[in-house]
């Protein structure tokens, strides 16, 4: 709880702070957010992850002092942010063993693997680091803003997403105050697309089937077709939204290639279905009206396979 946590910040030194695999907007603003706090209490602090830092979030403060997976590095602490399970963390979760840890996270699903354990369900990860904030009485900077500004705004879709509560605007109050540039951050967030991943949302579209009266929608991307038009792993994020955003649709299935038997599933529901449980099936996790995994399969195994348990999943409700 945030009590805890206040206390195991307050009581270690030279922290590690780690992002998932994978990175979003909510883990990297929520790790650059909590440096900045950590650096504000005295304390040392570095950010890893095993992934480079996607092109979109490259504006962040201190994103270009994102370690790389294999950085030597020497901590005395662990916290991992806004990762569901280890799997998350990458190999990262190798580098902690019996040392001091911490996990601050909004999934529910999240089984509370560190020692220390902050989690609560809420719109964002950004929204438990604003209240760190809070708790230290700590000033926010411009700079802090910003990535809890992308934190927040992400994760909910730009404040678009049922997630969102009286809490989250709120806190953004907060975030506002600091003083950031929101117009700039937006645009750096939802006006800044490379067009390799505009061709990429091209080819999901081209190859997504509907089913059930056009209310379940299922796209796919192979490895072959991301390289056909120069895009990368990292510009496959927000695709998902263009299924979902179809008029017709509820859930929504994006299902791409990243290597040989390694298949990233990402899903998304208006209604009905529950993607954070159909995504456990898969070893995955999240929300329930937004989920993932990872599935060590081919592409083809993988659409007939999620693709049934989906509609099943579908006709029960």
């Amino acid at each position: 709880m945030l009590t805890d946590t206040v206390r195991f910040l307050r009581d270690h030194d030279n922290f590690l702070l780690i992002a998932h695999v994978a990175p979003d907007g909510d883990t990297l603003g929520s790790c650059l957010a909590l440096q900045q706090l950590l650096g504000h209490l005295g304390k040392a602090a570095r950010v890893v992850c095993d992934d480079p830092v996607p092109h979109i979030y490259a504006f962040l403060p201190g994103a270009d002092q994102i370690l790389t997976a294999d950085a030597p590095v020497e901590a005395a602490a662990f916290v991992a942010v806004d990762c569901a399970d280890t799997g998350r963390t990458g190999s990262q979760w190798d580098r902690v063993g019996t040392g001091p840890s911490l996990c601050i996270d909004h999934h529910v699903t999240n089984p509370a693997f560190a020692q220390v354990n902050y989690i609560e369900e809420c719109a964002a990860t950004g929204e438990l680091i604003t209240l760190l904030y809070e708790a230290f009485q700590a000033p926010l900077s411009p700079e802090a803003g910003m990535c809890l500004y992308t934190a927040i705004a992400t994760d909910t879709g730009n404040f678009a997403y049922s997630n969102v509560t009286p809490r989250t605007f709120a806190l953004m109050g907060k975030v506002m105050e600091s003083g950031f540039d929101l117009p700039e951050g937006n645009r750096f967030l939802y006006r800044n697309q490379r067009l390799q991943k505009l061709r990429m949302t091209a080819r999901t579209v081209e190859n997504a089937r509907l089913y059930r009266d056009e209310q379940v929608i299922v796209g796919t991307l192979s490895k072959a077709e991301t390289e056909a038009v120069g895009g990368l792993n990292s510009d496959a994020e927000g695709i998902i939204d263009s299924l979902r955003d179809v008029e017709t649709v509820l859930v929504a299935c994006f299902l791409r290639e990243e290597g040989e038997n390694e298949v990233k599933l990402s899903l998304r529901a208006k209604d009905r279905v529950d993607c954070a449980a159909l995504a456990k099936a898969f070893g995955g996790g999240g929300h329930v009206p937004a989920a993932g995994a990872t599935l060590h399969m081919s592409l083809r195994e993988a659409e007939e396979e999620v693709t049934q348990k989906l509609l099943a999943a579908f006709d029960t409700l």
